[in-house]
């Protein structure tokens, strides 16, 4: 280790150079602080043993300059302070100024060999630290990098917006509060006059919350196999029939079930848009009641809860049953909409997100949600959400 000897004193330089020597350590020397700076400077020394009395630069002006350039550097310089000084205030003086410790003079050699030691044993674990710090760091940058990719897959899954199916327009509002979310929506066209769409939240945050949601937006989709949970395949007619939202999410109830260690349960709102009629049939399954605009101006929440799925089986799931006609809206979303936190860690709430999408009820749906979005985003405040804020709108035109 290479150890820097600063000390006006030639005779005190010469008998610790020699002394730190024989010990096995390179030796350079300084004449005062500030000779000793520069080589600090200039040469690759993280070890000092200063005297305290210097011209120039004393030992205590030595240990500031030295801490300023560590922090520059992000690095660290172990100081030893030679003094005579050992009052306790002068003690805490030298501590305050930056020093790691402290050797009364004259210095007793065994004494001085100690401190060296620990300050060497020292040295190297924050040696080790730092290697195991950059080795971390490079992990967690590829966990990221993977996290932006897995983010990138995930939105992928979800169904284009804004889009236009048949005389049904979707639009969105999707923010993660993370790189990955557990909400997840989509809508598809089952055939000429059927349209199916919903919105789940997977209880939760993070990886696990996220691969759950994706496992689900694979089996809620309309395959063409047999094997399809929104389908039912009647063999004497060789044709698939649309299988009741109801029907639908108790299959899943019944194939999803929590793990105990993850409790992996998810709310959702699964429905089915009858395009000839307007006859509209959901199922509400644990999750916030969808908010119905009709044309007139009134507005009302479809549903009162239901029961998640995957918490338990053979659980029974109610059917709604509303009419969309021309300019109705219909608006499914995510519990972090309504529990977005503002001031006090008062909740946005059901009641503002209703007032204010029938206020924007003549805007244009996409304008009605960037109005909405600008709000939980002002009432937020924050850069970040604290969960997955999502909402898919249903405009009938």
């Amino acid at each position: 280790m290479r150890i820097l000897i600063a000390d006006d004193d030639f005779d005190v330089r010469l008998l610790l150079s020699r002394t730190v020597q024989k010990w096995g350590h390179e030796v350079l020397t300084a004449e005062d602080g500030a000779e000793a700076l520069e080589l600090i400077k200039s040469e690759n020394i993280t070890f000092v043993i200063s005297d305290w009395m210097m011209p120039n630069m004393d030992g205590l002006e030595l240990c500031r300059n030295i801490r300023e350039l560590d922090e520059a550097n992000s690095g660290y310089t172990y100081v030893i302070l030679l003094t005579a000084k050992e009052s306790k205030t002068e003690l805490i003086q030298g501590m305050d100024a930056g020093a790691d410790d402290f050797v009364t003079k004259p210095f007793d050699k065994d004494v001085l060999k100690v401190r060296v030691r620990a300050g060497e044993r020292i040295l190297e674990l924050k040696e080790n630290l730092d290697e195991k710090n950059k080795k971390l760091t490079a992990a967690l940058q590829t966990i990221e990098k993977d996290l932006v990719s897995a983010a990138k897959m995930q939105k992928g899954l979800l169904a284009p917006t804004p889009s236009t199916l048949s005389n049904v327009r979707f639009d969105s509002i999707y923010i993660q509060c993370s790189f990955v979310s557990g909400d997840i929506y989509n809508f598809f066209q089952f055939d000429e006059d059927h349209i199916g769409f919903y919105l789940l939240d997977v209880a939760g945050h993070g990886i696990p919350s996220a691969m759950q949601s994706v496992t689900l937006s694979r089996a809620v989709n309309p395959l063409p196999e047999q094997t399809s949970l929104l389908k039912r395949y009647i063999s004497e007619l060789s044709k698939y029939e649309v299988v009741n939202p109801a029907l639908a999410v108790s299959r899943l109830n019944e194939q999803f079930q929590a793990d105990e260690d993850t409790m992996l349960y998810f709310t959702m709102v699964y429905g089915i848009i009858n395009t000839k009629t307007g006859l509209t049939k959901l199922t509400q399954a644990g999750h916030p009641s969808p908010i119905f605009v009709h044309n007139d101006g009134g507005v009302k929440f479809i549903g009162d809860g239901g029961f998640p799925v995957g918490m338990l089986p053979g659980v029974e799931f109610d059917e709604h049953e509303l009419y969309l006609h021309k300019g109705d809206r219909l608006f499914l979303y995510s519990d972090g909409v309504t529990e977005c936190t503002g001031e006090n860690n008062e909740l946005f709430s059901e009641e503002r997100l209703l007032q204010t999408l029938q206020e924007e009820r003549h805007s244009p749906l996409k304008d009605t949600l960037a109005t909405l979005e600008d709000s939980l985003r002002l009432w937020h405040n924050q850069p970040e959400f604290e969960d997955d804020v999502t909402l898919l709108a249903i405009e009938i035109i």
